[in-house]
């Protein structure tokens, strides 16, 4: 299957996800609205706030998959992949807007703690959200891993985000019913704010290499350098580079053949390497460059 096939199926996944993922967000933030406003709970309404902007980032998805193309035109020669590595980092900037937030609220409350109790009915909406959000954690983990997507892996990092938040507001809600203030429930918002802090910069940072032309993968290189050298008439590999691209990898290779071989012979050795690493679905390759290069000998009679 080619890279562009394989690109395709992906998308149709990503946007199944996707639309899931909406779907139960929306149901998450109705009740938790409802629950926050009826009751007054601060700690419930930012945590459908959070819910929230999950809904907006999951549109960012659908937007970008569409924009992300992988197909050429005649301003972007390698195609559109890039802009995915660009959503990707938005997403790491939000979920780092996220952690301020949710650290303001814990410091806020450390400062100014107030009388709480425990309510069954928020207990109840809290517990349905964990639930949910850490279903849609492993669900979109899942696909992002099947689908090589950054773009999920991303959005499925900000659902986490949002289980951990409501595992906070549990904590509090819990607590208040014995201590009568929402302290606990603050401490347990600035600890949250610090893990999505750190998600987000192990989000960010692959986006990040992606931008800025990193290598493959060793074990990528490592399966390139061995098809490669499996295929007859290669003599050795004089030169391999690699950079990620979206979802894929463009690879430039120089090999080097037997300098008695035509033209035509050495064209064949590179578009047997090109079909080759082009066609392996492990390796992604988006498009592959192979440079023959004659073996150069030494006349070691006239030394």
């Amino acid at each position: 299957m080619s890279y562009l096939q394989k690109h395709g199926e992906n998308t149709k996944i990503i946007l199944r996800v996707t639309i899931i993922v909406i779907v139960a967000n929306i149901i998450l933030v109705a009740a938790k609205l409802v629950a926050g406003v009826l009751y007054g709970n601060l700690a419930v309404l930012s945590d459908a706030i959070h819910s929230a902007s999950d809904l907006i980032t999951s549109f960012f998805i659908i937007i970008a998959v569409f924009i992300a193309s992988p197909k050429r035109d005649k301003k972007h020669n390698y195609g559109h992949e890039k802009i995915e590595s660009l959503f990707v980092l938005f997403f790491g900037v939000v979920l780092v807007g996220v952690g301020v937030f949710l650290m303001w609220q814990g410091i806020e409350g450390i400062i100014s703690p107030r009388y709480a109790e425990l309510n069954w009915f928020l207990l109840g909406v809290t517990i349905f959200s964990l639930v949910v959000k850490e279903a849609l954690f492993w669900y979109g983990m899942h696909y992002a891993k099947k689908t090589k997507s950054d773009l999920l892996r991303a959005d499925a990092w900000h659902s986490r985000s949002d289980s951990l938040t409501s595992v906070a507001v549990l904590v509090g809600l819990v607590c208040s019913s014995f201590m009568r203030t929402n302290l606990i429930e603050s401490i347990a918002v600035i600890i949250v704010a610090l893990f999505i802090f750190k998600v987000a910069f192990d989000i960010s940072r692959p986006a990040i290499n992606q931008l800025i032309d990193k290598a493959a993968d060793v074990k990528d290189i490592e399966k390139i350098t061995k098809i490669t050298s499996s295929i007859d008439g290669v003599i050795a590999i004089d030169n391999l580079q690699t950079r990620i691209f979206g979802s894929g990898i463009l690879v430039d290779l120089e090999i080097c053949v037997d300098k008695n071989l035509t033209v035509a012979q050495g064209h064949d050795i590179g578009q047997q390497i090109h079909d080759k690493l082009e066609s392996d679905p492990d390796l992604r390759i988006k498009h592959c460059n192979v440079h023959v290069n004659p073996e150069i000998t030494v006349d070691t009679a006239q030394e």
